[in-house]
């Protein structure tokens, strides 16, 4: 016996929409516009048979960010793509068309827009200022001071005598000259700038010079 109109009235308008469609299941999950496709078998006799094809329907859940939380539904591998193209169940269901959604893809929609709503009416909560790192100080040149005694040589005994200068770097040398100078301890600046001369022109007696690779005209 078919429903009649008042069996129908006590129901939603939206289950109603739901029963009066042609390919019912589709309604219930997120197939993307496909129904259920009819055709025939064709075999060598050419004797045809009717017979139907149905989309390819998997159980999958999704997380949606607005939610927090997981959805568990029927889609198609064509909805399954889209889903991964438009980058989440999200976008999917506030991005595509009604009449591809469904009943199903609306009530998601609605739940959507529902999260997105609460979520905009909480407040938020300050961000705490973090502190920024501590910003390094610029490595000065631990050569810098013996580099500049041929130029300045005064500014050279005053910068290996102060503090600020004598690192580890300087000392090892302050110790080494007066290893060389047969003394215990450290050696003056005078005597670590006469040392750092030596070592220097033994360097240079050790390495190669550069030729130069011009020919002659």
């Amino acid at each position: 016996m078919r429903p009649t109109i008042t069996a129908l009235g006590v129901r939603a308008p939206s289950q109603v929409a739901v029963a009066s469609q042609p390919f019912k299941r589709a309604q219930f999950g997120l197939f993307q516009g496909r129904t259920k496709q009819y055709g025939n078998n064709v075999p060598f006799s050419l004797h045809k048979t009717r017979r139907t094809w149905l989309p390819n329907v998997q159980r999958k859940r999704f997380f949606s960010d607005t939610l927090q939380s997981h959805i568990q539904v029927k889609v198609t591998t064509t909805a399954l793509k889209t889903i991964k193209k438009k980058g989440g169940i999200d976008n999917y269901v506030l991005q595509t068309k009604a009449d591809l959604l469904g009943w199903k893809g609306m009530q998601m929609r609605l739940m959507v827009r529902e999260g997105q709503k609460n979520n905009a009416d909480t407040p938020k909560e300050a961000d705490k200022a973090t502190p920024e790192p501590p910003r390094r100080k610029q490595a000065r040149s631990k050569m810098a001071p013996l580099l500049a005694a041929e130029s300045d040589p005064a500014s050279t005994l005053k910068a290996l005598d102060s503090a600020k200068v004598s690192s580890s770097f300087v000392r090892y040398t302050r110790r080494m000259a007066a290893k060389a100078l047969g003394k215990t301890g450290f050696a003056s600046a005078a005597e670590t700038i006469q040392y750092m001369k030596k070592q220097k022109m033994k360097q240079d007696g050790v390495l190669p010079r550069k030729t130069s690779t011009k020919l002659p005209l």
